[in-house]
């Protein structure tokens, strides 16, 4: 595809996606932004949650992320992320799992529990679970 938007979302350990697609919908803090071609240049902050990549045929992919940072300029979109994951390579049952734990021990309230940590672990587990139902169109 000559014209569109490349994408590439990229961890410290990988490049997790990387191709050509006309949207992409981003969970900026503040909510979410929904790019075009030719999209005016923006640096901003991604917050957990679910990367929609719309390909010209009209199919979609998604990818869970987690923090990080997003540059758009010249019809490239280049995330940053702390984790990501495409929505076909994450076990649901898995993410249901660590949403319990993180719940659970949320509702502890123990002096030793480390509450960011803890809201972090939330987050991404509702992230993730969010991409597979993404995916799946529910």
């Amino acid at each position: 595809m000559k014209d569109g938007i490349h994408i590439r979302i990229v961890t410290a350990a990988s490049t997790v996606y990387d191709d050509m697609v006309s949207y992409v919908e981003l969970p900026f803090s503040g909510g979410s932004v929904g790019v075009l071609q030719d999209h005016a240049p923006m640096l901003g902050a991604i917050e957990d949650g679910v990367v929609t990549a719309r390909k010209d045929s009209g199919t979609e992919e998604f990818v869970a992320v987690n923090l990080g940072v997003a540059n758009i300029v010249h019809n490239e979109v280049t995330l940053l992320v702390r984790a990501a994951e495409r929505a076909e390579d994450i076990d649901l049952a898995r993410a249901q799992s660590a949403e319990k734990r993180a719940r659970e021990r949320l509702a502890e309230h123990s002096a030793d529990l480390d509450v960011k940590r803890a809201q972090i672990a939330l987050h991404r587990a509702l992230a993730r679970q969010a991409a597979v139902r993404m995916m799946k169109g529910q």
